[in-house]
Order: C-alpha cells, then sequence, then structure tokens
C-alpha cells in the first residue's frame, strides 16, 4: 500500500491518483479485511491482547491496539516493546495505533511492527490531559500540516495502509470534511471519528 517516494516532499494526491488510491483502499477494506462491521476500538488500558482475543471470540471482526507512544516504542529496548504491544497469529485483523508528533519518530514505530498488523492508525482523537502535554492526539488536530506531512510519511514509508482517527473540529461541518479530503490525499487509507 505504499506510495511512490518519487513525488515531492509536499505532494498530495488528486485526480486520477486520488481516486487510484482510493479504489486501492476500499479493495483493502472489503478484500484484506472483509468489510468489517463489528470495530474494537482502541481504549487506554482495555484493548491489549487477551481482551481484544475475548472480544474476537464475541464476534469483533477487527481489533485496535491501545494507543502506543510512538516515541517510547521507537527508543524502547525489546522487552519494553514487548510490554508496550503483544500480539499472537490468531489477533488478526489488527491496526496497531500510534500517538506521537514526530513523522520519522512514528515511522520508526510503525516500521517496527508493520509486519505484526494489517494497518497503523494515527491518533489524531484522544482528548486526555497527557495528550496536551505530549503535543499528540485531539491537541495535534490544530496543526493541519504536520499531521498531513505525518500521514504522507507513514503512507511513503510503509508496506501497510496507514488509517487515522479524529475528531470533528469544533462547529465547523465544512471543515471537518475538508480536513478528512486532505489526510485521504496525504495517503490515508480510512478514517474514523472519535464519538
Amino acid at each position: 500500500m505504499a506510495t511512490s517516494t518519487t513525488h515531492p516532499p509536499n505532494h498530495l494526491l488528486e485526480g486520477e491518483e486520488l481516486e487510484a488510491h482510493c479504489a486501492k483502499a476500499w479493495q483493502w477494506w472489503r478484500d484484506h479485511l472483509g468489510s468489517p462491521k463489528r470495530v474494537l476500538a482502541p481504549m487506554v488500558d482495555q484493548s491489549e491482547l487477551p481482551f481484544r482475543m475475548l472480544a474476537r471470540e464475541y464476534g469483533a471482526d477487527i481489533c485496535y491496539s491501545p494507543m502506543v507512544h510512538a516515541r517510547l516504542y521507537a527508543e524502547g529496548s525489546e522487552e519494553k516493546r514487548a510490554r508496550m504491544f503483544e500480539t499472537a497469529p490468531e489477533d488478526r485483523p489488527l491496526v496497531v495505533q500510534f500517538c506521537g508528533h514526530d513523522p520519522q519518530v512514528l515511522l520508526t514505530a510503525a516500521r517496527a511492527v508493520q509486519h505484526k498488523c494489517d494497518a497503523v492508525d494515527l491518533n489524531l482523537g484522544c482528548p486526555q490531559g497527557i495528550a496536551r502535554k505530549g503535543r499528540y492526539g485531539a491537541y495535534l488536530l490544530e496543526e493541519q500540516d504536520l499531521c498531513v506531512n505525518i500521514v504522507r510519511t507513514l503512507a511513503r514509508g510503509l508496506d501497510i495502509p496507514v488509517t487515522v482517527k479524529i475528531r470533528l473540529l469544533l462547529d465547523d461541518r465544512e471543515g471537518t470534511i475538508a480536513y478528512a479530503k486532505k489526510l485521504a490525499a496525504a495517503g490515508a487509507s480510512a478514517l474514523t471519528v472519535h464519538g
């Protein structure tokens, strides 16, 4: 699913290129994931492997990992990484969700898990105070150019699709739609909205 790296750094997909990306994303959703209807969203301190496996027994079609801090994961030892993210062959389809604000750090972390999951998700929805302090989650939504750059960096640098969890922009439905379109043009294969 990675896009070509021959584009200029600020390139956004448009026209036929964007249509082809969207068609490929829909094909991935249908053929690879099986058009999931019951999705286990990422939950802090809840959606670790045992809970995901239980949710799958009760009909979850696809599961998300809990939010993983990209910098801590990228810089962590193998032992620390294993505590932050655990999976098993039966834990598929799986999306690993990362938070962070540095495109290259996010890419490093995502590359470390891309062979263990079906997509990597960028968290732009977390409203917790720690997200404000760490400059990630919903607080990063205000930095649209940076978010677009993160998605573009991940989409170009990974072998699997990139998805994004966002929140609605306050009292700005049209702005939210325009933002979502920018994220898709940057290479996002799916968007979810944090309710």
